[in-house]
């Protein structure tokens, strides 16, 4: 290992590595990045007692009634996720003069850190015992029958309905999986409500407009399930399912969402940190990408899970 003063903090490294984006992923509009000071800390959970009806009448000389808001903790704790990777002298001769070795090993172990976190979320979202609310469909109301006895629209518009019930708030995202989305393009009863009045296909927007969400998230991100040195076995990340739920539009502590995404930053006040150090022994460079953070379901009431939409 080498010396702490041997290994600095890149920042243009850094710019790049925050600036990665992979056009697949949907994580962060799923479960938002909250920024944190520290590694291990609590944040307020609060009472469903705020919406509790009070009584407000005051009598002539009387004290007005007290009403305050009940708070519970819970805690997160961060935990680092690194990748690292050597550029070697005779990699970097061999380089055309276009490559740019440092950006592009940033950019892959950006990627490869980016694709645990999507497949955690992708994961907690689909994982039903984290939801207070949760429906299973049988093989009769499965969204890949394309019956009417399975129409989607009715069973988002109940799930909606749940969420605002139990939380006092309307959903505002809908994710489902690709093979979910090919389900519903073709679905007898999304098709026959717009046959009339829309000429193009079913697209997310029309989705979203007809479960009264505001977005409608197709996650399409892929990963390979074997084992290294065996056959390739590619599967998608989220599994058969669609998951309605609020998610702040602007995170904070003290704002209800269904998930949450602790994220602790650098000196640079990055979220990602990019390192990089001589390694004399093994003859270049090394790099390495570092990111600290925990998905937390914050707010179970605040979504509604609905398994088994293929079959």
């Amino acid at each position: 290992m080498p010396l702490n003063s041997q290994v600095h903090s890149s920042k243009p490294l850094e710019n790049i590595s925050v600036a990665f984006a992979n056009q697949a992923f949907i994580a962060n509009m799923l479960s938002p990045n909250v920024p944190v000071k520290h590694e291990t800390d609590t944040y307020y959970v609060y009472s469903k007692d705020s919406l509790m009806l009070p009584d407000t009448l005051r009598a002539d000389w009387a004290v007005s009634r007290e009403a305050s808001f009940n708070l519970s903790t819970a805690s997160y704790t961060v935990k680092q996720h690194s990748l690292s990777d050597l550029i070697t002298e005779r990699k970097r001769q061999n380089a055309d003069p276009a490559i740019d070795l440092e950006r592009d090993t940033t950019e892959y172990l950006t990627e490869k850190i980016m694709m645990r976190k999507e497949y955690d979320v992708l994961t907690a979202i689909g994982t039903k015992s984290n939801w207070a609310q949760e429906y299973s469909l049988t093989s009769t109301f499965a969204w890949s029958a394309n019956t009417t006895l399975s129409n989607p629209i009715d069973i988002a518009l109940s799930a909606g309905s749940a969420i605002a019930r139990n939380s006092g708030y309307l959903p505002n995202v809908c994710a489902i999986d690709y093979g979910t989305f090919l389900a519903l393009k073709k679905h007898v009863s999304i098709v026959d409500r717009i046959k009339y009045t829309q000429v193009d296909s079913v697209t997310e927007s029309l989705l979203a407009r007809l479960f009264e969400v505001g977005k409608v998230l197709v996650s399409r991100a892929v990963y390979n399930t074997a084992e290294e040195g065996m056959a390739d076995s590619m599967s998608f990340m989220m599994t058969d399912c669609a998951w309605f739920g609020y998610v702040a539009p602007a995170p904070g502590l003290k704002k209800v969402s269904a998930l949450y995404t602790f994220v602790t930053t650098n000196a640079n006040n990055s979220p990602m940190s990019v390192k990089k150090w001589r390694d004399d022994e093994r003859g270049g460079d090394k790099v390495e990408v570092s990111h600290m953070y925990q998905h937390k379901v914050v707010a179970s009431d605040a979504a509604f899970y609905i398994g088994n939409t293929i079959q």
